[in-house]
């Protein structure tokens, strides 16, 4: 049978027969060897596959083989399989280029398993002019894995197609866990009992616009401090990855007389400081100024006493007008204390974090109420004096001392 090349008159005429028959017609034309893309243009069809080598795929394979995944980088792919992740999504084998990757300290996440890969392209470099906002090179791509339930849930991307500008998606795993396919988000039941949230693209906004390039858990502090795995700050460096050197490699939370300062510090600054607590005017949590992401440059051992996140929480009034008298740390006493109450709670509006959790961080909740009972207390005010709250932000959102934690959306960047 003749295959007309494209451009030949027969081929067009066949085309517009097919289109006056409907299905019929593409079926038609599908039996002579033609297909039709979104563009509507005659296309030719697919390279006859190859014979399998001794040992090698079968045929079966090869016809089953995903189908190319060309498509707009403005939008994310529709499937996982095609976002580069895997060389082999059957036998999760990585693409070359593809490094894993865990941050010393994981954001709290209700107790999910998480797997975390990033990729940047050969020959960059990460912009770390900024220490505390990084900016990654275009074609950067990053992906995080939830498991829960004994099986892949979900796995997140985050892709920077051009400067400024980055596109993202949720892909949620069939229960097969063979392929995993663009979700808008939702609860997902779990294989023995209970649901998973899958975050809404606003949801995941509302805590990755604290970040000027975006990305989380991928900066100075999640790679320097202990525990840090895989690709590392001092990685990072080693390899001509960085344009600035950092001031060290291997960071320090200096104690502040407690001797339990470095976990709950570490703990603030995954969980509100790097998403909304600090001074990125896009942070959902910046009109509270209370700055809980932890600068790189002071963690040398120095006294945790000297740090922002200790001056802004450590006996000073909350902002917000609804919490008018409230302390956010009272030292020596953690039930007393705004933002160990809100961090032990869950259901109501006013849990910290706000989104994404519906678990409370036991363990960390105990650390943190060991932290501020070994503060001492502070001495007893004169009889009649009342602290100064300072001006409420007019027109500020008043959840701004609860604002979200880890969470994308095409907008100018800003973990």
């Amino acid at each position: 049978m003749q295959v007309h090349p494209p451009g030949h008159p027969d081929r067009r005429r066949l085309r517009w027969s097919a289109g006056k028959l409907g299905m019929a017609g593409t079926f038609a034309l599908s039996l002579l060897g033609c297909r039709e893309d979104s563009a509507d243009r005659i296309l030719p069809p697919p390279p006859a596959l190859a014979a399998p080598a001794p040992g090698g795929p079968t045929a079966i394979d090869a016809a089953v083989a995903p189908p190319a995944c060309a498509h707009d980088t403005s939008t994310p792919a529709r499937t996982l399989a095609c976002t580069g992740l895997y060389a082999d999504i059957a036998g999760k084998r990585l693409a070359p280029g593809v490094e894993s990757f865990a941050p010393a300290v994981p954001l709290w996440s209700d107790g999910a398993d998480k797997i975390r890969w990033i990729y940047l392209p050969p020959g960059t470099r990460i912009d770390t002019s900024n220490r505390n906002e990084w900016i990654f090179p275009v074609g950067t791509k990053a992906w995080k894995e939830f498991s829960a339930g004994g099986r892949r849930i979900e796995t997140r991307l985050w892709q920077k197609v051009r400067e400024n500008f980055w596109v993202k998606a949720t892909y949620a795993w069939d229960a097969a866990e063979a392929a995993a396919e663009i979700s808008a988000g939702g609860d997902v039941a779990l294989p023995g009992g209970g649901t998973y949230h899958i975050p809404t693209a606003d949801e995941c906004m509302q805590c990755h616009r604290g970040r000027r390039d975006f990305l989380l858990g991928f900066e100075a502090v999640s790679l320097g401090l202990p525990g840090a795995t895989g690709v590392t700050l001092a990685d990072l460096l080693a390899r001509d990855r960085l344009t600035r050197a950092p001031s060290q490699t291997r960071l320090t939370i200096g104690d502040d007389g407690t001797g339990a300062a470095a976990a709950p510090l570490a703990w603030m600054h995954i969980n509100c400081g790097t998403t909304c607590h600090n001074d990125n005017s896009n942070a959902v949590g910046y009109p509270a100024r209370m700055l809980l992401r932890l600068d790189p440059d002071t963690l040398d051992g120095r006294s945790a006493l000297l740090l922002e996140a200790m001056k802004t929480i450590v006996a000073v009034p909350a902002r917000a007008p609804r919490w008018q008298g409230a302390t956010r740390v009272v030292p020596g006493e953690p039930m007393a204390s705004l933002l160990f109450q809100l961090i032990s709670t869950r259901g109501i509006a006013d849990q910290m974090p706000p989104i994404a959790t519906r678990l409370v961080d036991v363990a960390n909740d105990a650390l943190m109420a060991d932290w501020i009972r070994k503060m001492p207390r502070l001495a007893a005010p004169d009889a009649g004096s009342v602290p100064d709250a300072g001006p409420a932000d007019a027109g500020t959102d008043a959840d701004a001392d609860a604002a979200p934690d880890d969470a994308a959306t095409d907008l100018p960047a800003s973990d």
